[in-house]
């Protein structure tokens, strides 16, 4: 939990108003740089604490979840809060950050089975349809905008299951439109709904063992 790494609290709460939800957004930090053991880890995840809620401004570290290339997983806003991780997608999306720069390298295995692991776990506690959808930071936004997740995490996040490739073109919207409802018609084409969409179910058992083994 959140105590784990010394968070503070925030200085709002907002929560999130459409549970289940449907996507997640994958991110990179870029700085700070990689971790790969739990006290640099920590060093991390406090210092974007520090990044988002202290010179930004912000109530609280935008991501809601965390990933080290120590294998573990962060709470940063967590399942119930809205995030500040993509603009327009912040209600209606999960923001999971890998730390680290992977512009050209990407995770380590460690790291990708973690990102793996609480995809699943997001599912297997109600927060996130079985019919969900994998894409990242620059997809979210119009063309150009960040290279966020770098191009090493990219180019693995994009063989993944239920990866979509919707990209925010940047156009104007509609009056009947947003970048979300976009994203969802385009993703329903290209990787269908849930009647083809892999469902993890998991014992109570196996549930807990997953949250042991990943959440810091």
């Amino acid at each position: 939990d959140r105590a784990g790494w010394g968070a503070r609290k925030p200085t709002s709460i907002t929560n999130l108003t459409r549970k289940p939800l449907s996507f997640y957004v994958i991110h990179h930090t870029y700085q700070p740089p990689n971790c790969y053991d739990d006290v640099s880890c920590i060093q991390r995840v406090q210092a974007i604490q520090d990044l988002h809620q202290i010179d930004r401004g912000w109530v609280d570290i935008g991501y809601h979840f965390l990933v080290g290339e120590n294998g573990k997983v962060y709470e940063g806003r967590g399942w119930d809060r809205q995030g500040a991780h993509a603009p327009e997608w912040n209600d209606d999306a999960y923001g999971i950050c890998i730390i680290g720069d992977f512009r050209t390298a990407s995770p380590n295995e460690k790291a990708l089975n973690a990102v793996d692991s609480w995809l699943r776990c997001g599912i297997a506690l109600g927060h996130v349809k079985n019919d969900y959808y994998i894409i990242t930071h620059r997809q979210s936004q119009r063309p150009g905008y960040t290279e966020c997740p770098g191009d090493g995490t990219f180019n693995v996040v994009n063989k993944w299951s239920r990866f979509c490739s919707f990209q925010n073109s940047g156009a104007n919207l509609t009056v009947n439109e947003t970048r979300v409802s976009l994203g969802l018609n385009f993703c329903e084409k290209e990787l269908g709904l849930s009647s083809s969409a892999p469902i993890h179910l998991f014992t109570p058992i196996v549930l807990f063992h997953l949250l042991l083994t990943y959440l810091f």
